[in-house]
């Protein structure tokens, strides 16, 4: 099943183009230092000299760290609010362009104490944890982001990761939320990834669910391509015959044969006519059970050989003991089939 994951790069060098225009924090020139009679600056020498060799450190982390000393120094200098702040954050910008993550996350941390929910620092601490392996703390990052701007290409992030630190009550949790969401109504890929996880551990009740719900999903798709169009085919198919298997679990036979019958509209299986007949046998509709599991027999895989067992059994069952005539049975199977 093709599907298109949004992963976390936040757009962040677009919101970074738009934050953080493509200029060099500069320090003021000598003209800007410049004391006039009619205004004064409100720092002197000694401190600019500190905010000039804090901002043209070359190590990243040192100089994120004489920033923040030179902030905490000089909190109502002019050079603190429109210098060493935008310095800070050019900072961070440069560690993420450069995909130093080790040094990106601890300033970014220590940034976001002094800027408590800013979603850009909180990208940024997102996409250097992701990076490093640190999933609690990516999903943690994200989750602070969410609850500021809850998008669903964010929640899908969120469920993703949850899935890698196989956190169930968390992925059903966030499963539920994205499901909800009106932009993945046509995700029946999403939808179905449930349907196979659930069938995998045997848990029809579960599978038939998000069946259901996949089903629902794929009819609201509009116009699909042709390679689309296939895979709506077989997850047709797929979500019919999870349905009717449950239905016939539950002893829901007529409910089965019908949910069964329909998976027979979009693949020709034998499972589905297996179970038709072992439905039909159930409710004592003993004809129509031989013609379903000749049928069964006659378009093969891995269940015609139970099938064509369970035929002759049913068939002795009426005809003493005998196979005398079950060529009859094969015969309207083969009409049926359109062979």
């Amino acid at each position: 099943m093709k599907r298109h994951p949004k992963m976390l790069l936040f757009a962040l060098m677009i919101l970074t183009a738009a934050f953080f225009p493509t200029v060099v924090i500069c320090a003021p020139s000598s003209q800007q230092k410049a004391v006039t009679e009619e205004q004064e600056t409100d720092y002197g020498e000694e401190e600019y000299k500190e905010y000039e060799t804090a901002s043209k450190e070359p190590n990243f982390e040192k100089r994120g760290t004489m920033l923040l000393e030179f902030m905490q120094k000089y909190p109502k200098s002019s050079l603190s609010t429109a210098y060493a702040r935008p310095a800070y954050e050019n900072l961070l910008r440069e560690c993420f362009e450069a995909k130093q993550f080790a040094a990106l996350e601890p300033l970014a941390e220590k940034w976001l104490k002094l800027n408590p929910n800013n979603i850009q620092t909180l990208g940024y601490i997102a996409e250097a944890a992701q990076k490093l392996g640190n999933k609690q703390k990516y999903v943690d990052s994200l989750l602070a982001i969410y609850a500021q701007d809850p998008r669903g290409s964010y929640a899908v992030d969120i469920l993703r990761t949850y899935r890698e630190m196989k956190n169930q009550e968390k992925i059903d949790e966030w499963t539920d939320k994205i499901l909800k969401m009106p932009e993945y109504d046509t995700d029946f890929g999403l939808r179905f990834e449930f349907v196979q996880k659930f069938m995998a551990e045997d848990n029809y009740p579960k599978a038939a669910h998000y069946a259901t719900l996949t089903l629902k999903s794929v009819d609201l798709v509009k116009e699909p391509s042709k390679d689309v169009q296939d895979q709506l085919r077989k997850v047709r198919y797929a979500c019919h015959l999870v349905i009717g298997m449950n239905d016939y679990k539950n002893k829901k036979f007529a409910d089965a044969i019908r949910s069964l019958q329909a998976a027979l509209k979009y693949e020709r299986h034998g499972e589905p006519y297996y179970y038709i007949g072992m439905s039909q046998w159930e409710l004592q509709q003993i004809e129509e059970a031989t013609l379903s599991f000749a049928c069964a027999e006659l378009v093969g895989g891995d269940i015609a050989a139970q099938a064509k067992e369970k035929l002759e059994k049913l068939y002795k069952e009426q005809h003493n003991d005998t196979i005398v005539g079950i060529d009859k049975i094969y015969r309207k199977a083969k009409e049926a089939l359109g062979k």
